[in-house]
């Protein structure tokens, strides 16, 4: 912002006053030119005529002692009676001079001292102000008994008198400009006295401008200055006092519109940003320090805006921006007289949402095809037998197996459902207490290996014979194990074995349970291996509902504890962790670098797969 100078005031009445003053001095002189000759021949006459007469007595009584003419010009030109800057004549009756100290008697001057003495003689002083030789003045001489012997004549040229006039206006010029110069002193002592608080308010007012409120003039100088310095004050004390009560408000504004997960974005009537969240630019793709307006993703926003400003109603769209689904609705502000002023805009991530609604239409249309399945099976065989179509026994009694086998599995998926939306739902809490863990392992490991025997494979107890305290539900725990061995089972290669280690984790606090075997999995499933239903065979015609995971994954999620998935040189390996219980565990070995001797597993005589998987291992996928 350009500065104005703090003593342009102060400059522009110093110029005001020294042209007027200027002016004044140039005004008296053109009437001292105008005048001044008037004044000088009016005051030259007057000054003359006494002289002019006391010659003429002179002159008189020198006649009457019978003096010469030598004693005559002698006493006129001495000291006593002599008239400076002006031309003496004497003259007799007959015209003829007696005296005259003009050296320039000829010509002109002849002329009008002649015509000057033809008036004098006739018995009355003359004064000629304005004759062309100058100032002309003529006095008669008497004898001594009121006769006239001639006259005494002065002549002040007016070479003389220009002379004088214009010395006299030098001097006058002189003196109007040393008043001038002595009057300028004062002024300018009192214009600063002046300007000087204005240039205080001033200066006030440029602090206050540029963002320092607690600025204050001073009260100095006259009462009006000092008046208008407290003014000034108290407009700079209520101009803080709002703009601390608008940078609260705009404080709250913020925090307010900070605190809401929606974007928000204010605009004017043009379509200017006027107000944004930190929430609109996050979903915007933008940084803290940047602008809506300046991202690439506004366009869309600003699209949905300029329709709500040009039709003055509510418009809504969606867009995806940055693989996230965005929800915009710009909705017109109106003043009080129903003029716009400009619009508001909600941006809301329904990305979530959608996935949701997703899932949850999944979700149905998986336990629909889950429950046709067995439902269909049941029908047709029930079908078969009501119509009699089955007429030998042994058929019938296959057939009755079959319903039988479909009715379980189909008790089993629904007792899976109620098991994970239990879980899900929040309202179940799990006990904990000191649990030791190889116990629960050797037992899993033990149960587990006949169904794997069955199937051509093996379960092994990697796991040294030790105690391994840990604070747990050992119910749930013992649940997780046989749902992830179950699944390594079922989804193994052929004649794969099993794996079950247990490890403490780096920072001692923990044990880690680890489920291996080989398998064939694609690397992409293991992102969803945990959701309901999902299924590495797409086409669902695997074993399993795709519950058991998604199980384990609630449980472990229900007792703090996390489980993980990872997969590399054909084997798939599950770990989840369990917290020990430090102040009762006894320390067993889990130094680096030793062999973990395999914990021998009988082997179990044949049996049925239902009776030997727990609730939870029954129906799994990868």
């Amino acid at each position: 912002m350009h500065k104005v100078k703090s003593t342009s005031l102060f400059k522009i009445v110093f110029f005001i006053v020294s042209v007027t003053m200027v002016f004044v001095v140039a005004i008296i002189a053109v009437l001292f030119s105008i005048f001044g000759h008037d004044l000088y021949v009016s005051y030259k006459s007057e000054e003359l005529i006494p002289k002019a007469k006391a010659l003429s007595q002179l002159v008189t009584r020198l006649y009457l002692e019978n003096a010469d003419r030598h004693t005559i010009a002698r006493m006129i030109y001495s000291d006593e009676y002599s008239v400076a800057d002006s031309a003496v004549y004497v003259l007799e009756t007959n015209g003829k001079v007696i005296t005259t100290d003009d050296i320039a008697s000829r010509g002109e001057s002849e002329e009008t001292v002649k015509h000057c003495f033809d008036l004098a003689i006739k018995g009355e002083p003359v004064t000629m102000p304005k004759a062309s030789l100058g100032i002309v003045v003529g006095v008669p001489i008497y004898d001594g008994s009121d006769g006239i012997i001639g006259a005494v004549i002065l002549v002040h040229r007016g070479s003389v008198m220009r002379e004088r006039l214009n010395s006299a206006a030098m001097q006058f010029g002189l003196i109007m400009i040393g008043i001038l110069l002595v009057a300028l002193i004062p002024s300018v002592l009192v214009f600063r006295f002046v300007t000087e608080p204005i240039k205080n308010v001033s200066e006030t007012a440029l602090a206050m401008a540029n963002g320092d409120l607690d600025a204050r003039a001073v009260p100095k100088g006259s009462f009006e200055s000092q008046h208008l310095a407290e003014s000034f004050n108290t407009l700079a004390e209520a101009l803080k006092s709002n703009i601390d009560h608008l940078v609260v408000e705009r404080n709250r504004l913020n925090t307010v519109l900070d605190g809401i997960g929606e974007g928000i974005i204010a605009v004017d009537r043009h379509g200017v940003i006027t107000h944004f969240n930190s929430a609109a630019l996050k979903l915007l793709g933008g940084k803290s320090d940047s602008l809506p307006a300046s991202l690439p993703t506004y366009h869309s926003v600003a699209d949905i805006i300029l329709r709500a400003l040009d039709s003055d109603k509510r418009v809504r769209g969606t867009a995806r921006i940055l693989e996230r689904l965005l929800r915009i609705s710009a909705t017109p502000i109106y003043e009080a007289n129903g003029s716009l002023v400009g619009a508001v805009t909600l941006i809301s991530d329904v990305t979530e949402s959608e996935r949701l609604e997703q899932t949850r239409r999944d979700y149905v249309a998986n336990v629909s095809h889950e429950l046709r399945t067995p439902l269909a099976s049941i029908r047709g065989l029930s079908d078969a037998l009501c119509d009699g179509l089955i007429t030998e026994e042994a058929d019938q009694k296959r057939y009755y197996g079959y319903i039988q086998r479909e009715s379980i599995r189909l008790s089993h998926l629904i007792d899976d459902l109620l098991e994970l939306s239990r879980l899900q739902s929040g309202g179940v809490a799990f006990s904990k207490g000191r649990v030791e863990l190889y116990e629960i392992a050797f037992d899993v490991a033990d149960r587990m290996n006949g169904l794997a025997l069955r199937r051509g494979k093996a379960v092994r107890l990697d796991l040294p014979e030790d105690c391994y305290y840990a604070n747990t539900n050992a119910d749930r725990i013992e649940q997780v194990l046989i749902a992830l061995t179950d699944n390594a089972i079922k989804h193994g290669t052929d004649g794969c074995e099993v794996s079950i280690s247990l490890r403490l984790s780096t920072d001692a606090q923990r044990y880690i349970f680890t489920i291996s075997n080989p398998a064939d999995i694609d690397q992409s499933d293991l992102d969803h291996i945990f959701e309901r239903f999902y299924k590495a065979d797409h086409a669902h015609s695997g074993e399993g509902t795709g519950l058991g995971l998604a199980i384990v994954s609630e449980v472990l999620n229900l007792l703090g504890e996390k489980i993980e998935v990872a997969y590399s040189d054909g084997v798939i390996s599950f770990n989840f962790t369990v917290l020990r219980d430090i102040g009762s565990d006894k320390k067993s070995d889990f130094s680096g670098g030793s062999t973990v001797e395999a914990a021998e597993i009988p082997a179990q005589s044949p049996q049925s797969e239902d009776a030997s998987v727990d609730l939870a291992a029954r129906n799994d996928n990868e």
